[in-house]
């Protein structure tokens, strides 16, 4: 895949990550989800990012 935004690397780095166990978020990573679940228009992705983000933070 390739990614051409800072946005998209961080969202892929964070994706990647997600699938380590042991991986540990920081507050950082919680606000630029925050901000992109935020900004996102498309309800379905949008449902994408809210589940990723649940997952990262254990909601």
């Amino acid at each position: 895949m390739n990614h051409i935004s800072a946005k998209s690397r961080r969202l892929q780095k964070l994706v990647n990550k997600s699938y380590d166990l042991n991986a540990e978020y920081t507050d950082a990573d919680g606000l630029f989800m925050e901000k992109i679940i935020e900004q996102e228009k498309d309800p379905n992705l949008k449902d994408a990012l809210q589940d990723l983000d649940d997952f990262m933070f254990g909601w």
